[in-house]
């Protein structure tokens, strides 16, 4: 009797473990309610009982060729199914005698022995290569899907769809953002597959009712959003019109001068969507945007008077002495530089109507003695009206 360990068959046949390698045979085991299974599988094709039409039953009738010649000793093993090398652990091959030798109970020869194995190997491979890497014979182990994914996939359909139940979009969302535990993640991977305004306003909807910060929202989806979709900002200013009253605060000091101190922002030449998205909000929250805003001008250069006059108009009567100090210095600086600039003026006119004007009328009266032609003139007609 031989026995040749280094494991070389090994292929799973459902709970049946069973592998194959050319090189060389091993030990291999079974766990013991599946034995009889293949005991049964391999009789079949060794009495011929199945015909050979498909590429598997003919790796199975080459297994039940092999079983004639090669006795199985199988003996049992754990049946918890834990590990594949000790569920493989306890089978012996064995090579029979030939007739001349059953009577003197002589086994084969070393050389004999590698010859049948050889054979045996060559015929077992040209099965396998009739597979042409086809699944196994019996249904395999399934792969379990990413839940991630499924769950990421199912927020994307249902965003996309547009007619979802919010209910239901919200329990996916938060179930999956405390599963992931990071809701950067979750937001890069939601929101590049999504492809309505509609379905940005829900999903960013969806976030605010998970408690996600606004400077999360407000950074990795409204700036985002305003910067891909510039040239249609219509969903954008509606959007952020309804959800700013979640995060006015933050709206105002860290988004909206973001948008505002940048040039070439198309907010700065439409100072309109700002009265659209800011008409929820009380002026406080407008006079909070100024505030924020003239502490990121040094100057006073010729795109900001708009911005300023606007935001200045929103503050009627309620700015306060440190907001009007700080407005007047800007307009102090730049007076001889805007001498004859007629936004200027009007800016002026505005920041006069807005500010206590006993206060601060030497400061006023000084500028208007710097300017000249039609701004000079708003000036002091704006001066006259309020007395």
């Amino acid at each position: 009797m031989y026995s040749i360990h280094k494991s070389s068959l090994q292929t799973e046949v459902s709970s049946l473990k069973f592998s194959l390698f050319m090189e060389t045979w091993g030990n291999w085991t079974f766990n013991n309610e599946n034995e009889d299974l293949l005991a049964e599988v391999l009789n079949k094709f060794a009495s011929n009982q199945c015909s050979l039409d498909t590429p598997k039953k003919v790796l199975l009738s080459s297994l039940a060729t092999l079983s004639k010649t090669v006795r199985v000793k199988i003996s049992s093993s754990s049946s918890d199914d834990s590990d594949i090398d000790e569920d493989f652990n306890a089978v012996q091959i064995s090579f029979p005698k030939s007739s001349s030798d059953i009577s003197n109970d002589e086994p084969k020869s070393t050389a004999e022995v590698v010859k049948d194995l050889q054979l045996q190997s060559a015929c077992i491979g040209i099965a396998l290569r009739n597979f042409d890497d086809e699944s196994s014979f019996l249904s395999s182990q399934p792969q379990v899907e990413d839940s991630h994914k499924t769950a990421i996939k199912q927020i994307i359909d249902m965003l996309n769809a547009g007619d979802y139940d919010a209910g239901e979009l919200f329990l996916v969302l938060q179930t999956e953002l405390r599963n992931r535990n990071n809701v950067s993640e979750v937001i890069g991977d939601v929101w590049p597959e999504i492809v309505t305004d509609r379905a940005r306003h829900g999903f960013c909807e969806a976030l605010l009712k998970t408690d996600v910060r606004p400077q999360i929202i407000c950074d990795q989806i409204y700036l985002p959003w305003f910067e891909t979709r510039e040239l249609n900002l219509t969903g954008f200013v509606d959007s952020l019109s309804k959800l700013i009253i979640h995060f006015p605060e933050y709206a105002c000091k860290f988004l909206l001068v973001k948008l505002l101190v940048d040039k070439e922002s198309i907010l700065v030449k439409h100072l309109n969507w700002l009265v659209i998205i800011m008409q929820f909000l009380d002026q406080q929250h407008w006079c909070s945007l100024l505030n924020e805003y003239t502490n990121h001008c040094d100057s006073l250069d010729q795109y900001q008077i708009p911005v300023l006059m606007h935001l200045v108009n929103n503050c009627q009567k309620i700015l306060n002495n440190r907001d009007a100090e700080r407005l007047i210095g800007l307009c102090r600086n730049a007076a001889y530089k805007h001498s004859t600039n007629r936004d200027f003026g009007l800016l002026l006119v505005s920041v006069i109507r807005a500010i206590d004007l006993d206060k601060f009328l030497p400061e006023i009266t000084t500028i208007c003695e710097q300017l000249k032609g039609v701004s000079k003139f708003l000036i002091m007609k704006a001066l006259k009206d309020t007395k």
